[in-house]
């Protein structure tokens, strides 16, 4: 079995930063629409926040730069993290200009202000705005 290098290697400078949202971007780096597993670099603008949201899936992160203030603590430059299946984010901070790797098992609830579900991150999102950067 071969495969073609852009299976395997992905050179993130070359991907373009798409918009998330004021002061969001991100880098898809690969879907899955078999498992649903999706793997995006984040960027996000110092004094930013993320919208309140639940993991349906469990997910890890990595930080490259910066600092992440989220329900587990604070999370700087090499630090790792792993958040379980039904994790709720009420807020989560980006006091300075924030780099993360963010790998997700599976879809991401945004809430609204009531609790219920506002929308839904999946890995079919993130391969719909990749499609429409002009990725793959």
């Amino acid at each position: 079995m071969s495969f073609e290098p852009t299976e395997l290697v992905v050179d993130t400078e070359e991907l373009p930063w798409i918009p998330m949202g004021e002061g969001a971007w991100a880098r898809i780096l690969r879907t899955c629409s078999e498992t649903g597993k999706w793997t995006v670099l984040f960027k996000q603008a110092a004094g930013t926040h993320a919208p309140p949201h639940r993991h349906l899936g469990a997910a890890d992160f990595f930080v490259l730069e910066g600092r992440i203030e989220f329900r587990g603590g604070v999370a700087t430059a090499g630090f790792f993290a792993r958040e379980p299946m039904n994790a709720v984010h009420e807020r989560t901070e980006f006091r300075e200009e924030t780099i993360y790797l963010f790998a997700a098992e599976g879809p991401m609830a945004m809430l609204a202000p009531d609790g219920s579900i506002a929308g839904i991150m999946d890995a079919a999102t993130f391969a719909g705005l990749a499609a429409a950067a002009g990725q793959g």
